[in-house]
């Protein structure tokens, strides 16, 4: 089963606002409504330090008209694909708010600085966790000074989120904007909080950008991205149940094998060879340890390479991403999946029966695989080091 995936993109977004008059939007209100199309009404708390305050709509065709809506006001703009729209939001006649509609799609992606400091001096820093029955990497941890939490380690995930019903109850979080979420299943606005505090295991990370989303009846509380460990060496030992974090690359023995990645729309992603009748599929699949699954590939890349009826059907399963869609998926056997020169043997994988409206059409690799492995993965030099450990020919299930 798949679980959720998502991207949180922080746009670098240079633009001029000199030199040229620009549309004004006046408001007496914190909060502004946002309709895409005719219908649908988004909330967006602009925030004057963002310059500028960034507003990016769901993926249409052609045009699209966006309207903001205050207490006492509104503007609309018609907008393409690929496009930006400046201009400015006066709160209480007085505070100017930078603010831009951005559509391009290609936009370099880029990331605060989620360097942490450590409580205590140490070569490296070490994280216990443990493998929940899901067979995914669970931490402890805070946020804001609460209470102890439960983290989801998601690879799959460029930032945080904590779980929506906990906030102002279980932990202080003041949302104060707003972000389009793209997931799995689909996409979702989803809310911003930009200013937290992240302690685990004596590690601290401060000035943290959260998303809020409601996992329902997720084991966690919160999900702990790649992003937390960006210029490090983290080292994932699923023998010894620890995390280790490296400043530089550590010695290496020679049963590792290296294996080059590639961060595609801020996932980290590594090739794989699907083995059918002897023809090898290689394919970039999403390094998600924040999945409970084995492995999975689009419908279309199924349909592409005309795998039907090559495969023996095991099955169906369903799951629900972050934007509360159900995705139906078929069950098939693969034999062979090749990562490095490593093989393993009789893979669950999955295939939707319908691809869900997401920008993905690669693959995706979750932890009931990932687990199999000691990990060694170099996030500055965009490299992983890959060596079997004991629970390698253990069962899929």
């Amino acid at each position: 089963m798949k679980k959720l995936f998502f991207i949180l993109s922080f746009l670098l977004c240079q633009c001029s606002f000199a030199q040229k008059t620009l549309p004004i939007l006046k408001s007496n209100a914190k909060t502004i409504k946002i309709r895409e199309g005719k219908s649908e009404i988004h909330e967006q708390h602009p925030i004057a330090k963002a310059n500028p305050d960034v507003y990016v709509p769901k993926p249409f065709t052609k045009t699209q008209e966006i309207t903001y809506i205050s207490d006492i006001d509104s503007i609309t703009f018609k907008v393409e694909m690929n496009k930006i729209v400046d201009f400015l939001i006066v709160q209480n006649g007085k505070d100017t708010i930078k603010t831009q509609i951005n559509t391009n799609r290609n936009q370099v992606i880029s990331y605060p600085k989620y360097a942490y400091t450590k409580n205590k001096s140490a070569k490296h820093d070490t994280i216990p966790f443990s493998i929940g029955e899901d067979s995914r990497i669970y931490l402890k941890g805070s946020i804001n000074n609460s209470d102890t939490l439960t983290f989801l380690f998601d690879t799959g995930a460029s930032g945080m989120v904590i779980s929506t019903p906990l906030i102002d109850k279980k932990v202080k979080v003041k949302l104060d904007g707003s972000f389009l979420n793209v997931g799995s299943d689909g996409v979702e606005r989803v809310p911003t909080s930009s200013q937290n505090k992240l302690t685990i295991n004596g590690l601290t990370w401060n000035q943290v950008p959260l998303l809020a989303i409601d996992f329902g009846d997720s084991p966690f509380d919160a999900v702990l991205g790649w992003v937390a460990f960006q210029n490090k060496v983290l080292k994932i030992n699923y023998e010894t149940k620890k995390m280790i974090v490296y400043d530089s690359l550590p010695p290496i023995s020679g049963d590792f094998r290296k294996v080059d990645f590639r961060l595609i729309d801020g996932i980290p992603y590594i090739k794989c060879k699907m083995i059918v009748n002897n023809t090898e599929y290689e394919e970039w699949f999403d390094f998600d340890s924040g999945s409970d699954g084995s492995l999975s590939i689009s419908k279309e890349y199924f349909t592409k390479h005309n795998l039907a009826g090559k495969l023996n059907k095991l099955g169906e399963s369903g799951w629900i991403g972050t934007a509360d869609i159900n995705i139906v998926t078929d069950v098939l056997l693969l034999r062979r999946l090749k990562i490095a020169d490593f093989e393993l043997y009789n893979i669950q994988l999955s295939v939707p029966q319908k691809d869900p409206d997401t920008p993905d059409r690669l693959g995706n690799i979750g932890n009931l695989i990932l687990k199999r492995f000691t990990t060694i993965i170099d996030f500055r030099n965009n490299c992983m080091y890959l060596n079997p450990n004991n629970l390698m020919y253990s069962r899929m299930d």
